[in-house]
Order: C-alpha cells, then structure tokens, then sequence
C-alpha cells in the first residue's frame, strides 16, 4: 500500500470527528462557493455551547446551514462572507453574518496575516493515482496559498466524488492527501447556478460594447444577464481569449464555436453541464489562483484586454458603488476593482463599467442611477479616478484621466433622457459646473 493510503486510511474519521478537532479561538478558512464544507458547519454549530470565539471564513455561502443563518449562533461564531448572495442577504436581516470589504487580491492577506487562520477546512475531490486531492473548480483561487502561508495548524479536507476537477498547474489544483491531518468523506450533489437570461437593457449596453470590441481581444465578462449577453454578441468575432474571474456556461458556445481558443480563470459556477464540460476540456481551460488573474497588476500584464463589469449607481464625478445598495451589502468587491483598475494599465487595454440608468423604487418612482451626488452612507467600490468607460443603454461615456468638468458633461450625455437637466441644476448648485460649462 502507497505510503498516501495509509496515511489516507489512518487520519480517516466521521464529520463529528473532524468538528471535535476545533478549540476555542480558532479561526478556520472554509474554502469558496462550491468548496465550502457546510455539513462540517452544521457539525460545529452542535458544538455552540462547547467552544467559543470561533471565526468562520469563507468566499461566499450557498446552503442554509444553521450557523449561517440562525443569530443565536453569533454568541459562539463569527461569520465572515467575502462575497454575499441572496443567503447571506437574508442572514444579514438577522445579523447573523458579517461582510468583508477588502477586493479579491487581498483576501489571502485579510486571512492569514490579519485574522491569522490557523485551521483550513474545505471541500476535495477523492484523491487521484499518485496520492493528491484536485482543490475543485472553486479551489484554486485563495485556498493553494493560504494552505501555504505557514500559520496552518489544522488541515481538514471533506472529499466529495460530485466535486468538479480543476485544470491548471499542479502548485494550484493538487493538495498531497499527506498534507491534512483530518479526512471526511461527505458525497452529495453540488449546487448550481441557473442561466439568467438577459433583460434589454443588457443587450442594449453590450450593443454599445461590441465595437470596442476586436478579434483577437482578451475578454472579461462576470455572471448574470449582461455577461450571458455579452457572451451571445461575441459570437460573431475570431480568435478571442476569456481572462476572468469567474467562469460561466455562456463561455462554452464560444469555444464550441471556435471563437474561444483559451480560458483563463480564477473559478467557474454555473450548471452542472458546465461542470462536466469543464471536466472534457482541459485543453482549452486553466484554473490559476488569485495572484495571477484578480489583482492590478496581474491584470495590467494582459495585452489586448477588454475588461467588462457592473455597478449601480456612478456619480457625476465617477465615484462607482458596485457592491452595495446604500449601506446595505449586495455582493462583494470581488475582481470589479481589479479589472477596473488593471485594464486601462494594460498594453491596448480597455475597461467598461456598465450600468442601467435609471430604477424604479417599491412605490414605483423612477430615479437616476448617475446622480449628482452619492446618497448618504454610499459604499464607494471604485474610487472616481479610475474608471475608463461608463456605459449604458443610452451610449459610452469615455471618463479616463478627465477632468471633473469633461468627466461630468460625458456622463450627462448617457444619463436617462428625463433626468439630465435636474442633474445639470443639482451640479451647478452643488458648485461642481457653471452655467456655460456644459457642452
């Protein structure tokens, strides 16, 4: 017997086994997304009144463990998301979970070096021939170097045969079986993503995008109807890379057909067709980790990049929220500031911001997503000096490098038809224009 299967077999043990393993104070990395081991939370959270000051972190929850989603935890755990959605929305209303700001290139150091993690605890899939487990196709973006970062003291892995194999170099996908302490086995279905289909305005906006677009591009695009739509556009161009954070099921068309030759990706999170697609086409896609796709510099590095997000609400001086709703979390930081920062640094390269530009509140009023001003208490994603185009249904605003003056009068020209002079009357009231100062 290999040495690895030994060592497999004896630290073998039951999900209560493995959560008996936690002492008061740790503080425990739980992988992302399709990672996150919530069964070993489920276990923990039996433990409430046996252990205490336990900090939880991980890149976004997607089931309702009791932990998550039951305040009367908090007294024993401290939930920490990098990236919220509709679950952790909903624990928010319960003050059950707690959000962290920091953009995606951070996170490893907000993990190790500030709330220094001691315990990693994740989701693998069952170990190959030569004794390694494959990290999973959400694996690979923070937790290859967190296990590295010196100040692991506990090493859990929960091997789950439905995990979705990553492809990309061994020092980011492969984790020795000789490398944990403690091995669970846990086989269940994985969660998917249902495609969203895309509203008119997203094929309004990627209208606009499609010029700035050329083949032999390297293309961003995220999650959600605008990248579902941007994705259907690209269909008609030649010879395009995809250099993104996330992964989704409206790249596989594009290498189907030949458009796409290469896909380098920090994740992926979808369909379960999307996983087994991945799985065949290790040919074509690379999972790398966070400090090679989503930090600025990482992304500055990549010629003829096109980098494409979106944000809800831009003031007239470029100031972009990305993540919140007023104060209220939405999603995370995630690589937007990356990529929104990166791609104007990059040889050819070009960043959009993309955004609807109006909403209609509860009571059915419609209101300016380009404001004069931010609200009060605002979470600022995307400092105003950064952004290169804002777009959206109404055209491209070029606001790079700008003036306050020049940023303004280009905003107003894609701001909604009915609310440009009230925005024109709040700027010069606000003293950001004079009278003759628009054009």
């Amino acid at each position: 017997m290999a040495d690895w299967k030994k060592h497999y077999n004896d630290h073998l043990v039951t999900m209560e086994q493995a959560a008996k393993a936690i002492n008061t104070g740790d503080t425990i990395w739980m992988g992302s997304t399709l990672c996150v081991p919530d069964a070993f939370m489920d276990k923990l959270g039996d433990r409430v009144d046996e252990i205490k000051d336990i900090t939880l972190m991980a890149n976004m929850y997607l089931n309702p463990n009791k932990v998550l989603m039951d305040p009367s935890y908090k007294k024993s755990f401290h939930v920490i998301s990098m990236f919220a959605n509709v679950l952790e929305r909903m624990a928010d209303q319960g003050k059950s979970i707690d959000f962290h700001s920091a953009p995606y290139g951070d996170m490893v150091a907000a993990v190790t070096d500030v709330y220094k993690a001691n315990v990693v605890a994740v989701e693998v899939c069952p170990p190959d021939e030569d004794g390694n487990f494959n990290c999973g196709i959400l694996g690979t973006n923070f937790t290859p170097n967190i296990l590295r970062s010196g100040g692991i003291e506990k090493k859990i892995a929960v091997v789950n045969k439905h995990q979705p194999k990553a492809h990309g170099s061994d020092s980011v996908t492969k984790y020795p079986v000789t490398m944990f302490d403690y091995i669970v086995e846990d086989h269940h279905d994985i969660p998917s993503l249902p495609v969203t289909e895309p509203t008119e305005f997203d094929k309004q906006i990627a209208g606009h995008i499609m010029p700035y677009i050329s083949d032999g591009d390297t293309v961003q695009i995220g999650m959600g109807g605008l990248g579902n739509q941007i994705a259907k556009d690209l269909i008609t161009k030649k010879d395009l890379r995809i250099f993104t954070e996330i992964g989704t099921d409206a790249m596989i068309d594009l290498v189907e057909a030949g458009v796409v030759k290469d896909i380098r990706m920090a994740g992926a999170f979808g369909s379960k067709e999307l996983y087994i697609w991945l799985g065949e086409r290790s040919d074509v896609v690379t999972l790398l980790d966070v400090f090679d796709v989503i930090t600025p510099s990482a992304v500055a590095k990549v010629d003829n990049l096109v980098a494409i997000n979106a944000t809800f609400m831009i003031d007239l001086t470029g100031q972009a929220c990305s993540e919140a709703q007023g104060l209220r979390q939405y999603s995370g930081v995630g690589g937007s500031y990356a990529f929104t920062a990166g791609a104007p640094k990059a040889k050819n390269g070009r960043s959009f911001l993309c955004l609807r530009s109006t909403y209609t509140d509860k009571s059915g009023v419609t209101h300016s997503n380009i404001v004069s001003a931010l609200p009060e208490g605002s979470i600022v994603t995307t400092p105003r000096y950064l952004p290169q185009y804002i777009v959206t249904e109404y055209g491209v605003a070029d606001v790079y490098l700008k003036s306050n003056k020049d940023r303004i009068n280009a905003l107003l020209k894609i701001s909604h038809p009915d609310f440009r002079e009230q925005l024109k009357e709040q700027a010069i009231a606000r003293g950001l224009m004079g009278e003759d100062d628009f054009k």
